[in-house]
């Protein structure tokens, strides 16, 4: 198990509650830093999937292992439509019943991601969220941003700046301090293989309702 990083004091830290402070997210992802972002339920890590380098930092920072990939969160459904390769007919079924929302589908996209972000599958775990910091940080960054919770691997997802360690703000470039999210369960992970649900993590969004709205298709 990676050891937990120590802090970086003399990292450069921009704690902003501004009009610019999005452009200024957007600068910091696109040259490959790091943001804490509220999302639609708790504050995540936010960097550009498609950069090696920013994602391996990410892992770096959470101490988590690299193997365990990233889920993304997308600006809008087109974004995500574009790069898909294939998908079963009931994705979109889900889609439509679920997104905007707190619904992560495991996908097979085109998109030039950085290795980490895929799971053993070559997949990439995608939602659509609310309107949240994070989505519009997304659409402003080009289309995709990471989504992991804004903790050392193993520590709850924090719903407030004030319950993240130190020791993990002063790794990271900005911080967007929109106050306490909503919190809740995070959001609920399927993946539709060969015809088959299968579920990886329930959350927000209740299996039971999955199920209802795939035995409703035709």
């Amino acid at each position: 198990m990676p050891q937990r990083p120590s802090a970086t004091p003399n990292r450069e830290k921009m704690n902003l509650d501004a009009q610019d402070i999005f452009a200024k997210a957007r600068d910091v992802i696109r040259s490959g830093g790091v943001v804490i972002v509220p999302t639609e339920t708790f504050y995540g890590l936010a960097v550009a999937p498609f950069n090696d380098e920013a994602v391996r930092r990410v892992f770096s920072i959470k101490s988590r292992p690299i193997g365990s990939p990233l889920p993304l969160i997308a600006s809008d459904r087109k974004t995500v439509e574009k790069s898909l390769i294939s998908s079963d007919s009931r994705i979109s079924i889900l889609m439509d019943r679920f997104w905007p929302g707190s619904l992560t589908l495991v996908l097979q996209l085109a998109a030039q991601f950085a290795e980490p972000i895929f799971g053993a599958s070559g997949k990439v775990g995608v939602r659509v969220p609310p309107d949240s910091a994070a989505r519009k940080l997304a659409e402003l960054a080009g289309g995709f941003i990471t989504a992991t919770s804004a903790n050392f691997a193993g520590d709850p997802p924090p719903g407030d700046v004030r319950k993240i360690p130190a020791a993990l703000i002063s790794l990271v470039d900005l911080v967007i301090d929109l106050g306490p999210t909503p919190g809740g369960k995070p959001s609920t992970v399927i993946e539709i293989d060969r015809g088959v649900l299968k579920v990886i993590r329930e959350g927000a969004v209740p299996i039971a309702a999955i199920r209802s709205v795939l035995e409703a298709s035709p």
